[in-house]
């Protein structure tokens, strides 16, 4: 009997329920919190929103809630060099390369996906990184923190008239005069542009550095003229504008500097900024003096997106805010989200950069390493100018003080099995060595084997899994709802929800059904569901084993899975051995059958026949479309990615989830062609473009290139084809017809069939 566990997301687990403010026309589902500090608590909480047009949405939120500890403290960070972006993981490690471990974190700054260069301020160590004239967040030693206008200034004193207003680590254009470089930038401008430069260096034992409300005398000690990515002295700084910058005066003002001129470079910034250990710049505000603010420029202001916001309560807690707009969560306008954050008690509100870019991390308490929270717009983790970490300093840990049960929390069935994970911590939340002996416990549960429980048939309202280790206790509560809000039926092993589901008569299908409450997945067995079957198409167990009939001609019916008064039913077809008019005796025949019915290939009707037309070449989209549903993957997931593609408007409608989700899976990176990149959705596609593709969906062993050296027209292929095509024939996906391998040319249905038929018997 077949019970399977259902994944539900870690940003979905959580302990106990609470009642925390919502949103006008909003109804609160529930919200669950944990401690990941002793000062800090954090809160996944779904809210069910009706729009002003009456449109029901789910809301799921990730709020970290901070008070002022010893222990943890607020800091912005970036990668090695502003220039360019970098994965939350990626600047964790940094951080530990410091010295610290983080405890929470959200993305930051808004940033020019060209260059990643933030658009406001950065400050690190209480040091200037970037300039920039946007809103901000600073946070000071104790980890109070400051919302608003820093108006940093960044001048230059070089004994005219007036000083130079100097844009400080920003990308060069004509229009934004005159530019001051450290190597916080890079350790070169990389601008586009022509320009002239001239390189100073601090007088004295003065590291080359910038401090808000200070001031630096520096030196000139060289220039570069005519060059448009000049390189930045470590132990200095860069004076640069363009040639053809709109400024003339600023530009003779650098032309007229000469060797040994001595200048001052000048921080201003508002009263209490100097005093900012960590800063990074953000967008609108959103709450000002307990009132929300209504003017907002963002373009985006009136759409509903995944958004990033920080706030400062009226008791000097700081807010970390996050909302998914992906899979089963809507996301908000900048005005609900300001509503929102004045809900949550913030007297001053920034937000900071939303969408592809809103990210939320958590060291959950047990964990050496931390996790992602939210659920990426992009479906992946976006690149981004700099993150806001809640942080601790890493110790090693001492004895075991908390135990912790994963996952803590959630939604389940009766008859789901939960296999629990225990962990413990010690004072401080560092990971800690758990105790050897741990008996399991609860209510409305039963201990099937070691940490693996069941939730008891019958079972309303909640089940709580315990835990103990001698005086240590751990619990986990998993609400049993009444009622679903929703069901959705899978074969099992593919991701996919089916829509429709058309099978050989005689054959037997494995059905799996999810039950989900407000876009939360919830826990669950087949045994949880009702399974029935309307028609006389075949019959089905209670473990959702469909056999269907014997026949010769199609027949139509439904299977329904149920709970309570939920209920999804499934239409179905059960049709003849040979679904195809054009593939019987051909050589792909099974292949192409076997993923007929697997729910990868279809064909097209003429005539009431169905032909699938397997010598016929593959456009790019089609290949996309056909590989993505054997892959199984939930397209709906990806619905909101943004593609870089110039030809993005050529792609058909029912292919641009599949290639949204092929993009953000790495899988499609599309190709320039003069100068621009382009997906060529119409184009037929060619068998090394198929299988190199292929390739990145396996992680297959290094390829042995010698490999291809069997093919007489190995010469051919593309060196970029050249390890993905080595890695297939290893792989004996591919075996290439008379010695070749033919990797120009046109990839037929069939081949197709054969490739995606052998992946799946890997």
């Amino acid at each position: 009997m077949k019970n399977k566990l259902k994944r539900i997301a870690a940003s979905v687990l959580t302990l106990a329920l609470l009642a925390v403010p919502v949103l006008a026309a909003a109804e609160p589902v529930g919200s669950r919190s944990l401690n990941v500090a002793d000062g800090t608590v954090y809160t996944y909480s779904t809210q069910a929103v009706t729009s002003d047009s009456g449109k029901q949405t789910n809301l799921h939120e990730n709020i970290f809630t901070y008070k002022k500890e010893a222990q943890v403290r607020p800091v912005v960070a970036f990668g090695s060099t502003l220039y360019g972006t970098s994965p939350m993981n990626k600047t964790i490690k940094t951080l530990e390369e410091q010295g610290y471990s983080m405890v929470a974190g959200i993305n930051g700054s808004f940033f020019d996906r060209a260059t990643g260069i933030p658009y406001g301020i950065v400050v690190t160590n209480s040091i200037l990184r970037s300039g920039g004239s946007a809103n901000a967040v600073g946070f000071l030693a104790d980890g109070s923190a400051l919302i608003g206008d820093p108006t940093v200034a960044v001048t230059l004193d070089y004994g005219a008239d007036a000083p130079l207003v100097l844009n400080y680590n920003k990308a060069m254009t004509e229009q934004n005069g005159v530019l001051l470089y450290s190597q916080d930038y890079d350790t070169r401008t990389k601008n586009t542009i022509e320009g002239y430069h001239v390189i100073v260096r601090p007088v004295g034992s003065r590291a080359a550095e910038l401090r808000l409300g200070q001031s630096l005398t520096v030196e000139v000690v060289g220039m570069v003229e005519d060059t448009k990515s000049c390189s930045i002295p470590e132990d200095g700084f860069l004076l640069a504008v363009a040639n053809d910058t709109a400024y003339k005066s600023a530009l003779a003002a650098l032309r007229g500097m000469v060797m040994g001129q001595q200048m001052t470079l000048q921080v201003t910034c508002a009263s209490g900024w100097e005093n900012v250990t960590s800063a990074a710049g953000g967008g609108d505000m959103l709450v000002e003096n307990g009132q929300v603010c209504t003017d907002f420029t963002l373009d985006s202001a009136k759409k509903m997106a995944a958004r990033t916001a920080i706030g400062v309560t009226n008791d000097g807690s700081l807010i970390l805010y996050t909302c998914d707009e992906a899979g089963n969560s809507d996301g908000l306008t900048l005005a609900q989200l300001a509503e929102r954050m004045l809900a949550l008690g913030c007297r001053t509100a920034l937000n900071l950069d939303g969408g592809g870019s809103t990210a939320a991390g958590v060291t959950y308490p047990g964990y050496a390493s931390g996790a992602t929270a939210n659920v990426p717009s992009d479906g992946k983790l976006r690149e981004c100018a700099n993150f806001i970490f809640l942080v601790r300093q890493k110790q090693d840990a001492g004895a075991a003080s908390k135990l912790y049960l994963y996952p803590f929390g959630g939604y389940a069935l009766p008859g789901a099995k939960l296999t629990m994970t225990i962990k413990a911590a010690d004072s401080s939340y560092m990971a800690a060595a758990v105790p050897t002996s741990v008996t399991f416990g609860g209510t409305n549960v039963t201990q099937t084997s070691g940490s693996t429980v069941t939730v008891e048939p019958g079972a309303r309202g909640a089940a709580t899994v315990t835990a103990a280790a001698g005086s240590l206790r751990a619990s986990a509560t998993f609400e049993i709802p009444a009622a679903p809000t929703s069901i959705t039926i899978k074969q099992e092993g593919k991701n996919t929800p089916l829509t429709a589901l058309h099978i050989a008569g005689g054959s037997k299908t494995d059905l799996t059904a999810t039950a989900w409450y407000y876009g939360n997945q919830v826990y669950s067995a087949d045994e949880s569901f009702e399974w029935a079957v309307t028609g006389e198409i075949g019959e089905i167990d209670g473990s959702g084993v469909f056999t269907a009939a014997k026949t010769g001609t199609d027949l139509t019916g439904t299977i329904t899975a149920s709970y309570g008064e939920t209920s999804f039913s499934l239409k179905v077809t059960v049709g003849s051995s040979q679904p195809f008019a054009d593939t019987k005796g051909h050589w792909a025949e099974s292949y192409i059958t076997d993923l007929y019915y697997a729910g990868t290939l279809q064909g097209s009707t003429k005539d009431g026949k169905l032909y699938y037309r397997p010598d016929a070449s593959m456009t790019r989209q089609e290949f996309i479309v056909a590989m993505m549903r054997y892959l199984g993957t939930d397209l709906s997931a990806y619905q909101t990615v943004s593609l870089p593609f110039a030809d993005s408007s050529s792609i058909a409608d029912w292919a641009k989830s599949a290639m949204q989700a092929a993009y953000s899976l790495g899988y499609l990176t599309g190709s320039k062609t003069n100068g621009q990149l382009l997906a060529k959705p119409g184009a037929t596609i060619s068998r090394q473009e198929a299988m190199t593709i292929l390739s990145r969906t396996k992680d297959f062993p290094e390829a042995d290139l010698n490999t291809l050296a069997a093919f007489s027209d190995s010469g051919k292929i593309a060196d970029w084809a050249k390890t993905a095509l080595a890695q297939m024939a290893q792989q004996k996906i591919i075996s290439g017809s008379k010695g070749k391998l033919n990797p120009t040319g046109k990839v037929t249905r069939a081949e197709v069939a054969k490739m995606l038929y052998m992946l799946s018997e890997l």
